[in-house]
């Protein structure tokens, strides 16, 4: 039968084929054909269905290689795709280098070379420059970009007891945790951080102790500064306030451009404690049509700026929180343009820009910043402790005494010790290879989450999937009410966050959010179907 199939292909599949020898072929690329060359393909395609896999798995399923070395290369790729299959290699996990292989199953390296271009042109592994090779994260073809229609009007916000509620749900550590956004403790660095607390301890006890006056820990600022490059940012460390996490960092920034009753537009839908802060502050919230894909409406946002006397824009553009979203720069860059026309202060929340699964870090908006008019917002709640509640501000020059001002009636001063800790962690550890292990993790985590939402979930349900962050937002068909699957999902010991409290108005009542910055184990994948099997109950009432 291997006769049959090898005569098969190479009698109509020859235009797409790069011969070697008689007894080894590769499949190459087939993308464009004409008609002539389609019933070739009937052909090929015909014999595959009979074997009940696709083309290329019946290839290198049925082809014999076990005496003929010119197929060896055929037999490691075979070994590597069930790897693969089974779940030993995760999407986006780096796969042993062809040198540790070569030495692993005691073949030449020349012949893993082969063996992984092949796997490559399969659409299995990708090759990463100075890096290596990696399974390849596959598109989901259920992914649909989400575009929201907000309320048209500001309006003060008013939250219920149902915000505490849920709130408290995420503090639950009994709960499987899909609701509050933050890493699972095993993906952060606590080991180095807490040996870099108990040096600062040991060597620097007095000030471990004492205030930091001011607008924080020197050292600190240092390290920040020089991180800020990476972002497309020239920071000086005299330019950084530290505050107490980053929503202190925000609330400062509010606080400094606004007054009560003030427009401040926002993302819809947006992070629920932005809109606790606008209440907080008397502030009205003016929601912006946001898209999953490329962040808020540019131009929906410059009608109501011209529309309405807005003082501020309060935005997350690099992997918001809840959609996900990530900004061009070109839009980042226009929006900077438009807010500068109008005198519109932008208050940037730039928490999970360092989270990105691929290539260079996001530019902060801050970067396009040429009139002074961003606060730029950011801590280390996502990549290294949330528990220190250490986060800066960089605000616009003329603002800086008065943050630092409110800053101290607020708060006096962020933990010493942990500001201290975190300076000598950032100076001596290899912060950026944490970074990578935890975006590889995350990245890996977004592809688990993603098809298991599509496997157990009802039919047209929509989800993002974002190329940052650690967060999915999950659009239910109309009649699943988000608010009480929450309440639901809580009696089997599951949080999530529902819609309505990414809303000033209550919106998205079919739609949730789930937090992906955790260990993939068993008991998340049950609560993942959980979810599913409630949803599909509430679907029929």
């Amino acid at each position: 039968m291997n006769l049959v199939v090898h005569k098969c292909l190479q009698t109509h599949y020859r235009p797409f084929l790069q011969t070697n020898t008689d007894s080894e072929f590769e499949i190459c690329n087939h993308n464009s054909y004409n008609g002539e060359k389609l019933l070739w393909s009937l052909c090929a395609r015909t014999v595959c269905r009979f074997f009940s896999h696709s083309w290329e798995n019946q290839y290198m399923e049925t082809l014999d290689t076990s005496s003929d070395k010119n197929h060896l290369y055929i037999q490691i790729a075979e070994r590597i795709k069930s790897w693969i299959n089974e779940g030993t290699y995760l999407p986006g996990s780096k796969i042993p280098s062809m040198r540790q292989l070569s030495t692993k199953l005691d073949v030449s390296v020349s012949t893993v070379i082969q063996s992984y271009q092949l796997l490559e042109r399969l659409g299995f592994i990708e090759a990463r420059p100075q890096s290596g090779y990696y399974v390849k994260i596959r598109p989901l073809l259920q992914e649909a970009g989400i575009v929201t229609k907000p309320a048209s009007a500001p309006r003060f916000v008013q939250t219920n007891n149902t915000f505490l509620d849920v709130i408290h749900a995420c503090g639950d550590k009994s709960l499987a945790p899909l609701g509050a956004a933050v890493m699972h403790q095993d993906l952060l660095p606590t080991e180095s951080l807490q040996r870099s607390l108990i040096k600062i301890s040991r060597e620097r006890a007095a000030d471990c102790i004492n205030y930091e006056i001011g607008a924080g820990n020197w050292q600190l600022r240092q390290e920040l500064a020089k991180r800020s490059i990476e972002m497309g940012c020239d920071i000086s460390p005299e330019s950084i306030n530290v505050t107490t996490g980053c929503m202190e960092a925000i609330n400062l920034a509010l606080k400094a451009v606004t007054k009560p009753g003030d427009i401040v537009a926002v993302e819809s839908p947006t992070y629920h404690g932005h809109i606790n802060a606008l209440e907080n502050l008397g502030l009205k919230a003016l929601e912006i049509a946001t898209s999953s894909q490329s962040g808020m409406d540019l131009d929906a946002l410059e009608e109501k700026i011209s529309k309405f006397d807005v003082k501020a824009v309060l935005v997350t553009p690099s992997f918001s929180n809840p959609l996900g979203s990530l900004m061009s720069d070109e839009s980042k860059q226009k929006m900077v343009s438009l807010c500068s026309k109008y005198n519109v202060h932008i208050v940037e929340d730039d928490i999970y820009g360092e989270l990105q699964f691929e290539g260079n870090r996001p530019l902060a908006l801050k970067s396009f910043d040429k009139k002074d008019i961003v606060m730029y917002c950011s801590s280390f709640s996502k990549t290294l402790a949330p528990g220190y509640r250490i986060g800066w501000v960089i605000p616009p020059a003329k603002f800086f005494d008065k943050i630092e001002i409110m800053k101290f009636s607020n708060t006096v001063s962020p933990n010493s010790a942990a500001q201290i800790a975190l300076a000598d962690h950032l100076k001596n550890n290899n912060y950026d290879r944490h970074l990578r292990k935890l975006r590889q993790t995350l990245s890996q985590n977004m592809h688990l989450f993603s098809h298991k939402i599509i496997e157990c979930f009802p039919e047209g349900t929509k989800i993002t999937t974002p190329s940052g962050g650690c967060l999915i937002w999950v659009e239910f068909p109309k009649g699943i009410n988000a608010l009480e699957l929450h309440e639901k999902a809580l009696k089997h010991k599951i949080s999530l966050i529902p819609g309505p409290l990414f809303s000033v108005t209550g919106k998205y009542e079919n739609c949730i959010r789930i937090n992906t910055g955790t260990l993939w184990n068993s008991n998340i994948e049950a609560a993942l179907e959980k979810i599913g099997k409630l949803a599909h109950a509430l679907a029929k009432k």
